[in-house]
């Protein structure tokens, strides 16, 4: 097959007429009325095309060739295997957008579940050690984060530790010896567990609650977060994060002041839905082993839910109102 068109000399805008001689073997010869020169064609520079736009064949000499015809030049490039990517990717777009697809849906499924089972199976393996100074590191941290000595008096906070310390002992899932600690946190009734197991508790919740029965209920919760290791787990998962971060962007200072903040709050910012919903399943499990009055478990969840939608959540909440949660755990307990 012979193509016309024009052939531009090297460095020079310069063209004449040329015919290219295409053969079924893939070879290519250029000729003009001064010279000729012959390639087979993977040793040809040839242009990229967008649609029926002209396509530059390149040459060893330096001289490129544009056909008149653009179509039968890229009809014969089209046999050859070197039609243009724009046609490929239109007559691949099915396969193209089921890639998007399914990539999608394995980083999903990688998020979702693997993630989890990961930063678990990894909090499993933290020495207890410094889980430990975790914890001890939190606590020095408080004043700084907006806590300040409890005001619960004496007698009160005696009674709610004798009542925790009494839950702890009868309890054999716990995979280590948990203390509880008061603060005020101006507003903000929350009870969180800490890495090495601790569970704090702020003088508002304690105000909130109608009795000590009712804070039974929260403190199987924060203690089930301690047996199923969450807090160390969600650490590690936001660990894994910031380094897939900076795997992506190469900024190192993102990794640093990632596990900077976690190792000196040691505080979980938020468990996932399944992390919760398994710890109310746990209360609620041993409320009814230890012949907890149940009423007030439930009273005591639906206080803290309230308070929470009646506030603007604040940094350290990690139990948001739920009403499939309270529904779930009011099943249980019936």
């Amino acid at each position: 097959m012979i193509i016309t068109g024009k052939v531009f000399v090297e460095n020079s805008s310069v063209s004449r007429a040329a015919k290219l001689h295409c053969s079924d073997e893939g070879w290519l010869e250029l000729s003009d009325e001064f010279s000729a020169i012959r390639a087979p064609l993977s040793e040809l520079d040839i242009a990229m095309s967008i649609g029926s736009q002209a396509r530059a064949i390149g040459f060893s000499n330096g001289s490129r060739f544009v056909a008149d015809e653009p179509s039968r030049l890229n009809s014969w490039l089209d046999k050859q295997g070197q039609g243009s990517w724009l046609k490929t990717l239109e007559r691949n777009v099915f396969m193209i957008i089921l890639a998007f697809v399914v990539s999608g849906a394995a980083i999903y499924a990688a998020a979702s579940q693997g993630l989890p089972w990961l930063s678990h199976y990894l909090a499993g393996k933290v020495p207890v050690s410094i889980s430990q100074e975790l914890g001890e590191r939190t606590l020095q941290q408080f004043e700084t984060l907006g806590f300040s000595e409890t005001e619960i008096n004496p007698e009160q906070r005696q009674a709610i530790e004798q009542n925790f310390n009494s839950l702890v002992e009868q309890i054999d899932s716990l995979p280590m010896q948990p203390k509880l600690y008061f603060y005020r946190m101006g507003e903000d009734a929350n009870a969180f567990a800490l890495a090495d197991g601790s569970i704090v508790v702020t003088d508002q919740l304690v105000k909130l609650l109608d009795s000590p029965e009712q804070l039974n209920g929260i403190l199987l919760h924060e203690l089930a977060h301690v047996a199923h290791n969450d807090v160390m787990a969600s650490l590690v998962r936001s660990a894994l994060i910031s380094t897939a971060v900076v795997l992506v962007v190469g900024d190192t200072s993102i990794l640093v002041d990632g596990l900077v903040s976690a190792a000196v709050l040691g505080v979980s910012l938020g468990y996932s839905r399944e992390a919760e919903q398994q710890a109310d399943l746990f209360a609620c499990h041993w409320s009814k082993q230890l012949d907890l009055p149940q009423d007030q478990l439930l009273a005591g969840y639906q206080h803290l839910f309230e308070d929470h939608e009646s506030h603007i959540p604040t940094w350290i909440s990690s139990h948001p109102g739920d009403e499939d949660r309270l529904k779930q755990l009011s099943n249980c307990l019936n």
